[in-house]
């Protein structure tokens, strides 16, 4: 099995094979981010403090935090997961990734120093590395050299020379978020611009407005012009009893020649067109006439019997 092993503060690695199953086995079902002791790995390395960090399988499939699974799976990855670079928006994609507990068929592991030991490890602890390109951004520039906001930042930026044939170049990165004379033109050209558009959008809607209001005004007046011209409706007048009777008289005067029970239907329809709405009370004869016609005696319902 192979180990990479690095040191942050130097900036230096170094990959070391190891072939004792002893030593290897210490390493079994370990995870990503647990520490070991060095000892393990060996005697020069006595003191020191390693860190997983990460590793990858004898067919190459990088260990993934997380998965905790001793082998292979396949996981639907979707933007923002490490191991996966989508090359459309919402795409998505199932991937193989080996779990990130340690097995026999892990063949790299990679090892970040926490604590350093006694000895030197060559080519890790004993050098240093010069960083190849310093900050980027104005303000980290700034806080490196320990600048004002008044000092020109441009002078500052780390350059590294490059050589080609008998010609030198130098490389410098591009500072991000520089406030130019240029950018500050820019700003109040921007802001100016912004101002204009939203005084034309007040502008354009007052407008709009008035218009839409004169136009509901014209079509109103133009409805109640249209409702003048039309004929005035026609009055309803109201039904007396005179009126009804001269009607009931009328209607007999047709049905004379009609045969009987035309006659009879007509003469009804007359008494209920001149019913009044309040009911009058009975007479007296009408009374008398209602009692004569009530049968005497036994039930009404059942005939008498004979003697």
């Amino acid at each position: 099995m192979k180990f990479n092993i690095s040191f942050p503060q130097t900036g230096l690695q170094k990959k070391i094979e190891v072939e004792d199953e002893k030593k290897i086995r210490h390493f079994f079902d370990k995870r990503m981010g647990q520490e070991i002791k060095g000892e393990d790995l060996g005697e020069e390395y006595k003191g020191y403090l390693f860190k997983i960090t990460g590793g990858n399988d004898k067919q190459g499939f990088t260990m993934k935090q997380g998965v905790l699974v001793n082998g292979r799976v396949r996981i639907l990855m979707t933007k923002r997961t490490s191991t996966y670079r989508p090359r459309r928006s919402g795409e998505r994609k199932r991937k193989s990734v080996r779990g990130c507990i340690i097995g026999p068929d892990i063949a790299v592991v990679a090892l970040k120093i926490v604590k350093k030991g006694d000895k030197e490890i060559e080519g890790v602890t004993d050098g240093d590395k010069p960083r190849k390109l310093g900050p980027k951004r104005a303000n980290y520039i700034r806080k490196v050299f320990a600048l004002r906001k008044k000092d020109d930042v441009r002078k500052y930026v780390v350059r590294r020379e490059i050589k080609k044939k008998d010609k030198t170049f130098f490389k410098s990165p591009r500072i991000q978020r520089l406030i130019t004379e240029k950018r500050l033109r820019r700003k109040k050209l921007e802001k100016r611009e912004r101002l204009e558009h939203f005084k034309a959008k007040k502008d354009n809607k007052a407008k709009y407005d008035k218009v839409l209001s004169q136009y509901i005004k014209e079509r109103k007046a133009t409805k109640d012009a249209k409702k003048g011209k039309d004929e005035p409706a026609k009055e309803v007048k109201p039904t007396t009893a005179a009126t009804t009777t001269k009607k009931v008289e009328e209607t007999k005067a047709q049905v004379k020649g009609a045969p009987a029970k035309a006659t009879a239907a007509t003469t009804k329809v007359a008494a209920a067109t001149t019913k009044p709405t309040t009911a009058p009370a009975k007479t007296a004869a009408a009374t008398t006439a209602a009692t004569k016609a009530v049968p005497k005696g036994p039930a009404a319902g059942k005939p008498a019997q004979k003697k």
